[in-house]
């Protein structure tokens, strides 16, 4: 009678060696150590990811304001960069709007394929007057939350993998070398050069 699940790992069968055993038990333990890992580093990380970003995003939001400019050239219909999502990304042209001492600037700054000119669009400076990109907002922040935590699941599962391997090999060997010993002890009694 065995004492639980844990006995029969690995199997009880005659034919069974020692060394298979022992395989057998350590990557089930190998993979629950995976397992384990994985999500506890990948949210650890993505937490940490989280908290970063959301940094980050507030210091934008301090040093960056908006202003309402008027495009002077119409934009191209088709953009020909594409985003991850298949979109077309924003085009660059030529708009204006009023300084803070009440002069004209001008800049480019990235809008919509298609977008005509005369239209107001919404652009974003920085602390120098210079055109940049909007803060990151609550899908940018989650993304990059998702991504580091997924990276770390990644890491953990490919360290269980190689790990994995390295058991295998030393087992195998430890196999093989259990057949040489055997075979050196049987092959004079097989081949009858008793």
């Amino acid at each position: 009678m065995h004492a639980g699940g844990w006995g029969r790992v690995g199997g009880d069968r005659a034919l069974k060696r020692r060394v298979d055993i022992v395989e057998a038990r350590l990557l089930v333990l190998l993979c629950a150590l995976v397992v384990a890992c994985a999500a506890v580093f990948g949210v650890i990380d993505a937490m940490a990811a989280l908290h970063h970003e959301q940094s980050v995003a507030e210091q934008q939001r301090a040093t960056r304001h908006p202003v309402r400019a008027e495009i002077l050239r119409d934009a191209a219909e088709v953009s020909p960069w594409t985003d991850e999502s298949g979109r077309s990304e924003r085009v660059p042209v030529p708009v204006r709007w009023t300084g803070t001492d009440g002069s004209d600037v001008t800049a480019d700054a990235r809008v919509s394929p298609g977008a005509k000119r005369g239209e107001r669009v919404e652009v974003w400076l920085d602390r120098t007057g210079r055109t940049t990109s909007a803060p990151s907002d609550a899908r940018d922040v989650w993304a990059a939350a998702v991504v580091g935590g997924l990276g770390s699941v990644a890491v953990s599962v490919g360290a269980g993998a190689v790990t994995g391997i390295g058991i295998r090999i030393i087992c195998n060997r430890r196999r093989s070398t259990g057949w040489e010993v055997e075979w050196s002890r049987v092959e004079p009694e097989w081949s009858r050069r008793a």
